[in-house]
């Protein structure tokens, strides 16, 4: 379900004609957050998209301060891939921000070569 809200609003989105963030990368880092909140912090999850022309913010909100670890790689391990694959997708551009009783985790996808602004 999260994921088709997010689809739908990206697609329906205006992007400029030289770039729009490929909606396979958008799907797969909505499922891996939202999936991680769900599984790992429980209580409530939000997620929220902020569009621009240039790139798109994916940010997931839960009720847990406990931090998302990337795991080492290890091809033969099943699971534990998650954060590596959004911040391979994110090309290294993801964090965590304290909110409330919780936090959000957060993944920028942007057209190659452009460099990101200090948040």
């Amino acid at each position: 379900m999260a994921r088709d809200w997010a689809l739908k609003h990206v697609q329906d989105y205006p992007w400029c004609a030289d770039w729009h963030p490929d909606i396979g990368s958008v799907a797969l880092v909505v499922s891996e957050l939202v999936t991680n909140a769900q599984r790992h912090a429980g209580g409530s999850v939000e997620l929220s998209l902020v569009l621009e022309a240039s790139r798109l913010r994916i940010t997931v909100r839960d009720d847990s301060r406990a931090q998302p670890l990337m795991c080492p790689a290890d091809p033969g391990k099943v699971g534990g891939h998650g954060l590596r694959i959004v911040a391979t997708l994110a090309a290294g551009q993801w964090g965590v921000t304290p909110y409330g009783s919780g936090k959000r985790v957060w993944a920028e996808l942007q057209p190659p070569g452009l460099v990101a602004e200090p948040r």
